[in-house]
């Protein structure tokens, strides 16, 4: 009710607008457990996406929303080199990432969540929730925080403990973490209670579209985003002028990026 709320809409409009029975909301705002019909609805009338709403309501994510490939989780942390520092590499990469034919989900049952990302209820909970619903895992999470969110560079295991609620989620820290999560500002603070109007540090001048770059890349398998990261490895030589020479790459081949930075260096 509070993201309706920010949008001018009470009950009866949210009902008007989501197409179904006010009396169905009310039940929800009861106790009630809500339908994922319902949710898909709220979503769409919110202008939202339904995994989001799902992740905010605590249910579980369906299967058809989901991030399609968990292996992929990596990989999305992967790109955060190439997408602060390459000049152009955002638009580039973002095409590339949409023309890529949608492939079938990998067989077999999802994975259950491992105990380490099982979060207590709080707003670093559903933060860490809402960034695996875009399938980037700790150490991703941490590379878009100081590349994009232009925060300092946290250990994985701090991330972590945000979702646990070891670590405060401070307004700085959230207004970080909102540079590559395709949330509004307004809507952060609707569900997490934490005033970001205060928080003027500078972000990453691309931050929005990559925002846009890895909410679509959930949609793709590890092999893709394997092939997306050759692709930004090799504009880093292509463009190799334009980058200060700290910067440059090294080693002309390509090897798996296991930290911030390392499938290039020097």
């Amino acid at each position: 009710m509070r993201l309706a709320e920010l949008r001018g809409m009470d009950v009866t409009a949210l009902a008007c607008r989501a197409s179904v029975a006010g009396a169905e909301i009310t039940s929800v705002l009861k106790g009630g457990e809500p339908a994922p019909s319902l949710l898909r609805r709220l979503a769409s009338a919110l202008d939202l996406h339904a995994s989001d709403l799902f992740v905010v309501a605590d249910r579980q994510v369906p299967d058809d929303l989901a991030p399609l490939d968990p292996t992929a989780a990596s990989a999305v942390g992967s790109l955060a080199w190439d997408l602060t520092y390459l000049p152009r590499a955002v638009p580039e990469l973002h095409h590339l990432i949409r023309a890529m034919p949608q492939q079938p989900r990998p067989p077999g049952s999802p994975p259950s969540t491992p105990p380490s990302r099982r979060y207590p209820s709080g707003a670093g909970s559903l933060l860490l929730r809402l960034l695996h619903n875009r399938n980037p895992n700790w150490s991703g999470a941490a590379m878009y925080l100081f590349g994009i969110g232009r925060r300092d560079m946290l250990p994985a295991s701090t991330i972590g403990m945000i979702g646990h609620g070891r670590k405060t989620l401070t307004p700085d820290l959230l207004a970080g973490f909102a540079a590559f999560l395709d949330i509004s500002p307004h809507d952060l603070r609707a569900l997490t209670g934490i005033d970001l109007t205060n928080t003027g540090r500078p972000i990453h001048p691309d931050a929005a579209e990559v925002a846009a770059l890895v909410w679509n890349a959930h949609r793709l398998t590890a092999d893709q985003l394997r092939q997306l990261d050759d692709r930004a490895h090799a504009m880093r030589h292509e463009r190799a002028h334009e980058l200060e020479p700290h910067l440059r790459c090294g080693y002309p081949g390509h090897t798996a990026s296991s930290s911030f930075g390392s499938r290039c260096n020097a």
